[in-house]
């Protein structure tokens, strides 16, 4: 009897406290700031391209800037190339640099940043600064 007063103790205690689990992740947090060499904002769009072995490549994501600032969550694919392209709301092109997910598991990439900025006399990049945060 007492045995089953344990056995149901457990259980109850299991139905209240689950077990944590690791959530499931839905894609990494992919970051941008963009700003002009005199620290006002870039108003333009970001977009994120995979690139195809045979074909265009393909478009994952294309996010405004808000303020110079867009965020986004996507699924990576590994050994993978991106590209990130970065365009002015005239329709300029200021950046476009190439990313990959070769030797590493995207699964455990949550967030990638890039703070970009450009030098308003020519629409040049000034500097562009990343930073990645990995989860084991």
């Amino acid at each position: 009897m007492k045995k089953s007063y344990v056995l149901f103790a457990l259980l109850g205690i299991s139905a209240v406290f689950p077990f944590l689990a690791r959530p499931q992740t839905l894609g990494t947090n992919l970051v941008m700031s963009a700003r002009w060499d005199d620290r006002s904002r870039i108003e333009g769009s970001v977009t994120l391209t995979q690139a195809n072995p045979v074909g265009p490549d393909t478009i994952i994501v294309t996010q405004n800037l808000n303020r110079g600032y867009a965020s986004v969550s996507e699924p990576l694919s590994p050994n993978s190339l991106y590209y990130v392209t970065l365009v002015t709301s005239a329709g300029r092109q200021l950046v476009k640099f190439p990313v990959t997910t070769a030797l590493i598991n995207p699964g455990n990439l949550t967030r990638a940043e890039i703070d970009v900025v450009c030098r308003k006399a020519d629409n040049s990049l000034k500097s562009a600064q990343f930073s990645v945060s990995m989860a084991f």
